[in-house]
């Protein structure tokens, strides 16, 4: 029966797919970001949070997109978790906050039932930072029902400390040692999809209808995390986007693909990191976490510490998770080109 429902709904789910979601418009992301920016720095919203900071003292670690699963065959996490929990426990003893960028829960193939008893280890690696106020989410496309405050209390209760506040956007406010002021935006990426990123209703039916039948049905439809061209086009607006903003570097998830100062990292189809394509006539105002799913087990991430951003990976070595700085530059060098 699933197998003749697949071959009915299969090509209306595309067909809606690429009508509403997998081909970002310009006009449409642009419009989203500027909106969630505004609302976040200028009015009191459950959307965001603006968090003013010292650059010398307050750490940050950012991850995206560990599409959390059950374990079976098509969890893209399960050989990613040892570097995860290695790497989350590095960054909480370093008293670093953790800013968890979307997408942690793949709950467009999963139930929320079905992931959370399977991740109890990393989910409490994430609440450690909790106590000390050092752990921040936004939701994501492929856990957006984290959007929605009960959802977020009946499903995470027994784990993090209630309330838990999952934000659309982050703001990290700061003045640099030149006087200058510097905003650092953070949200998942998905904006200017029609169908994750628009009103209440679409929400609700994407979280609790559209999902749902996806996961019945089995159905995987083309998203940025694995087209190589909609994921390059993706962080080409979010870029343009960037460019456009004084004094503002954004960071994003959501394509899979890490970015650092608007330099493109090239990854093959093994998901292989390899050398920088940096354009230096680029702002360097937009990064981009990559993943915490990488088929050969690596993680990115981006640092913020002392001063510094960094794209990070964490990867095994002789099965031993271990740290390695991909590129780095101080935020003042960045900011004087922004």
């Amino acid at each position: 029966m699933r197998k003749l429902l697949q071959k009915i709904f299969r090509p209306f789910f595309i067909w809606l797919s690429n009508r509403f979601g997998a081909a970002p418009k310009k006009e449409e992301v642009f419009k989203s970001l500027s909106k969630l920016y505004k609302t976040v720095t200028t009015k009191n919203s459950s959307r965001g949070i603006v968090l003013d900071i010292n650059l010398a003292t307050d750490n940050f670690i950012i991850f995206s997109d560990q599409h959390k699963g059950n374990k079976d065959w098509a969890d893209d996490f399960k050989t990613n978790e040892h570097n995860y929990i290695t790497a989350l426990q590095y960054y909480h003893q370093q008293c670093y906050n953790y800013i968890n960028l979307g997408d942690a829960e793949e709950l467009w193939k999963y139930t929320a039932q079905q992931v959370i008893p399977q991740n109890l280890e990393a989910l409490k690696a994430e609440a450690n930072f909790q106590p000390d106020k050092k752990y921040y989410r936004t939701f994501g496309n492929h856990d957006l029902l984290w959007k929605n405050n009960l959802d977020v209390m009946m499903h995470l209760k027994n784990i993090f400390q209630m309330p838990l506040p999952v934000h659309e956007g982050i703001v990290l406010r700061t003045v640099t040692a030149a006087k200058k002021e510097l905003a650092i935006f953070l949200t998942h990426g998905h904006q200017g999809d029609k169908m994750s990123d628009n009103n209440g209703f679409s929400t609700w039916v994407i979280a609790h209808i559209w999902s749902p039948i996806q996961r019945f049905l089995q159905i995987n439809i083309n998203t940025p995390s694995n087209d190589f061209y909609l994921r390059d086009k993706h962080n080409k607006l979010m870029y343009e986007w960037s460019s456009h903003k004084r004094n503002l570097i954004l960071i994003t998830g959501h394509t899979h693909k890490p970015v650092f100062a608007s330099g493109k990292y090239t990854i093959d189809q093994d998901h292989q990191i390899a050398v920088p394509e940096i354009n230096h006539t680029l702002k360097p105002g937009y990064f981009n976490t990559g993943c915490c799913c990488f088929s050969d087990g690596d993680i990115t991430g981006i640092e913020i510490a002392g001063g510094f951003i960094r794209l990070v990976k964490w990867h095994s070595e002789n099965n031993i998770p271990a740290r390695k700085v991909l590129e780095e530059k101080k935020l003042e060098d960045i900011e004087l080109e922004l």
